[in-house]
Formats: structure tokens, sequence, C-alpha cells
């Protein structure tokens, strides 16, 4: 018996048999509870992962996003684009340019045919909130490498080659996609291309050992920008029976703000 030893010892002199019969099932209980504890435990950290989450969970965090979250820092507000103009006023990092109609259009197009196709279902951090910008090698090599990063990208926006590539439901916990009929695409991490010379977005194909999908090849990418849904967001469309209220931004909102966004306090002003 694992506590004959310890009984042994509280048979001397000092302890009568009432004590020695009171402390080992004190002692019994305190190791039987530290077991349930530790098995509880063990259990609930099994199952809780910082990374995913579930369907449920997504959508309630996509609800309070769309009614209480906070917008991006700094939106693009192409307002002139809706009233028929050709160009507004961008900016990326504290630089300020002029930007294409044409890029806002396109990209809003893209995001449709996202959530039309079911590769994504929100636009937010738990399922897709940014895409990278890319360009055909060749294409970077012969017209954009030799461009300073101010200008590179005004200049991107404006061409027809450019691709936005979206990654969807990495946060989407993995077991569900087991469990999600054969129709349905999200819950599975897709990367979608959508194309700024008008075709439709492409869901690219899963590699062959089933491991992941395959990146686009022959590509650069050259950019960023990120979309957040948001009740008072700029941009809107309808994708089935849902309309999408949202803003894009070429900021990092995870990355430190502009010089000329930071404010400065007077060491005098306590």
């Amino acid at each position: 018996m694992a506590f004959e030893p310890l009984r042994r010892w509280l048979q001397g002199p000092s302890w009568n048999k009432r004590s020695e019969e009171v402390f080992m099932f004190n002692l019994k209980s305190l190791v039987s509870a530290a077991f349930v504890i530790m098995g509880s435990f063990g259990q609930s950290f099994a199952k809780d992962d910082l990374w995913f989450f579930t369907a449920k969970e997504i959508a309630n965090a996509y609800r309070y996003q769309q009614q209480f979250g906070a917008r991006l820092h700094n939106p693009l507000e192409p307002q002139g684009c809706l009233l028929g103009r050709m160009e507004f006023a961008a900016s990326s990092q504290g630089r300020r340019f002029v930007a294409p109609c044409r890029f806002i259009s396109e990209t809003t197009r893209q995001l449709r045919e996202l959530l039309e196709s079911g590769a994504a279902k929100y636009l937010f951090p738990l399922d897709v909130d940014y895409a990278d910008l890319a360009v055909p090698a060749d294409l970077y090599e012969s017209k954009y490498k030799q461009l300073s990063s101010g200008e590179r990208l005004a200049a991107l926006l404006r061409e027809p080659a450019l691709v936005a590539i979206y990654h969807t439901a990495l946060h989407l916990a993995p077991e569900l996609s087991d469990k999600a009929p054969t129709t349905s695409v999200w819950g599975e991490r897709r990367i979608v291309s959508g194309f700024y010379d008008g075709r439709p977005n492409q869901l690219l194909a899963r590699r062959m050992d089933g491991a992941d999908y395959r990146e686009p090849e022959g590509l650069v990418r050259v950019g960023r920008f990120s979309m957040l849904s948001h009740f008072l967001g700029e941009l809107t469309f309808v994708a089935g029976e849902t309309v999408v209220t949202f803003d894009l931004s070429f900021d990092n909102d995870r990355a430190a703000a502009p010089t000329a966004d930071i404010v400065t306090v007077s060491a005098t002003a306590r």
C-alpha cells in the first residue's frame, strides 16, 4: 500500500490512534481531490485552443463587432466614387496619394463573390480581414521594382494584372470541416484569388497530398489592405440576402501609428 511507510512513521510515540486516523483520512481526501482537479483541468486544457473558435462563437463575435467593435484606424473614404468620380484621395502609413475608383469597385465585387461563394462568411479577423496584393513576377521586375515604396502602391492600384490573395476561415475550428455538408466550402482553410481585370474569383485547388491549398505561383506580393465590417462603414454591398457595411484601409492597425498620427504630450501636463 502506498501509504504504509507513512503509516509506520505515524505510529511513533507522539501519535495516538485517533490522530493517525484523522490525519490519514485528510491526506487521502486531499490526494483524491487533487486527482479530480487534475483530470478536469486536463480535459479543459485539451479542448482550449486560443487560435480556433466554433462557428457559433465566430457568429456571436461578428455580431458584436458590427455594432460595438472598433472601426479600422484610417479607413478609405471613397464617397466621390459613388457620385461618378474616377479617383479619390487615399493614404497609406501617412503618405497621401490619388487612387482609382476602379480599385474600390473591383475589391467590393471580390468581397461580394467571396461571401456568395461560401468561402467566407464574415469580414473580420476570425474569418477574413485582409488581402495581400500581388503582381506577376516578370511584370514586377520590368515595371515596379525600380519605384520607391511611396510610388509603388499608387501605381499598382491602376494595374489590371493586380491580384488580391485572401485567406479565409483561418480561425474556424478545423474539426468542423469534417461535419460540414459536402456542398459547403466554409469550414476549410481556403485561399482565394481576386482579380482586377473583371475575372471572377478563383478558389485555389487543394494540394495533391491534401495537406493544404496551393499558394498562387509566379506572383510577387507588393502590399496589403485590410477590411472590417462595421455599421458605420464607408462602403456597402449585398451578398444574397445580407447587407454588408464595411471599411477598407491600407494601414495596418497592428503596426505602430505613423508619425503624423502621434500626439506629443507636454512633460508639464500632469
